[in-house]
């Protein structure tokens, strides 16, 4: 298996030989937002419905790596607003910067949680064919510590779920789906 920095040139051919080469996913668009590279892969095993999106400051530093299903309002909710940081993996520093840069500790840290994939689950709350509501119990990566988020999607305006909070209307849901997120993300070696 390739694991190692002397396998990739960067960033991107990292993403093409662990995703596109194994099989396990096709790249399906290239793009440009701004300053950022974006690339959008699509599953071809597993749960098809995933998409890895991929971006790039350059092809030496990484800004994001999001991993989508419409099945996990939640989790997708999660992975936007989060990017990565220069010093991500590093023992000894914490955050620094936006962007992980191209060395062998940040190669072994993404090609782990490639590998490794998604622990926890979502428990998602449905009206009108709709999600309202996620719980999200996991942790960013597999071995940090696992905590659980509650989402609210919302099409109520806010006064009106103040109110029915005050009069004690509980809120009704025609239907909850619990996903164990490795159904939906196994990892590159669970798939």
């Amino acid at each position: 298996m390739l694991n190692s920095l002397q396998s990739y040139k960067d960033w991107k051919d990292f993403f093409k030989k662990r995703l596109i080469n194994t099989g396990a996913f096709r790249l399906s668009e290239s793009s440009s937002k701004g300053e950022i590279d974006i690339e959008i892969y699509f599953a071809l095993r597993g749960n098809l419905d995933t998409e890895i999106q991929v971006g790039y400051f350059s092809p030496m530093t990484l800004l994001y790596i999001h991993i989508f299903n419409p099945l996990t309002p939640g989790k997708n909710r999660q992975q936007e607003i989060e990017h990565l940081y220069k010093y991500e993996f590093d023992k000894e520093k914490q955050y620094g910067p936006a962007g992980l840069d191209f060395n062998e500790v940040n190669v072994q840290g993404i090609n782990n949680y490639l590998d490794q994939g998604f622990n926890g689950s979502e428990t998602v709350f449905y009206r009108h064919g709709r999600p309202v509501k996620s719980k999200l119990t996991t942790s960013y990566y597999p071995d940090s510590p696992t905590s659980t988020i509650t989402y609210h999607f919302h099409e109520e305006p806010f006064f009106k779920r103040v109110l029915n909070r005050l009069l004690g209307r509980q809120s009704q849901y025609e239907d909850t789906k619990s996903i164990n997120l490795q159904d939906i993300f196994g990892g590159l070696n669970g798939r």
